[in-house]
């Protein structure tokens, strides 16, 4: 199999993908995959990532539309693990798996999100609801 044949599958935008690396597991929705050179590169609205430092919780690493991962198209070789998955393996960091739409998908709504806007929001309706039960 060859990324040609990846980008040629219609179940692959819309799936997740989800990499180990480092004892850590990142994993977010695809939104698109493009070869650029002879760099593969998958783009994700959100990245999660669910750690042993986070509590064993999925919590927000990057949104905003962020590249999910580059890699060389030469050395990260697809294979069909079966059951539409796609994996890969990309040296020295670890390895991916493309779960195609309908597959296993991380949820939005499981995933913790502490970022500074997010904290923000939690004080203001924690403020709201206190006033509202003066």
């Amino acid at each position: 199999m060859a990324w040609n044949d990846v980008l040629k599958r219609e179940d692959i935008v819309g799936g997740d993908i989800e990499t180990y690396e480092g004892g850590d597991i990142y994993r977010g929705p695809i939104s698109f995959i493009e070869i650029k050179d002879d760099d593969v590169i998958i783009h994700s609205p959100w990245i999660a990532r669910l750690s042993d430092k986070d509590g064993g919780k999925w919590k927000m690493y990057r949104k905003g539309g962020k590249i999910f991962l580059s890699i060389s198209s030469q050395v990260s070789l697809p294979f069909d693990i079966g059951q539409g998955r796609i994996s890969f393996t990309m040296p020295f960091l670890g390895r991916s798996t493309i779960f195609p739409k309908g597959g296993s998908k991380l949820n939005l709504q499981e995933v913790q999100d502490d970022s500074f806007f997010e904290k923000i929001l939690k004080c203001l309706r924690t403020i709201i609801r206190r006033i509202w039960s003066w």
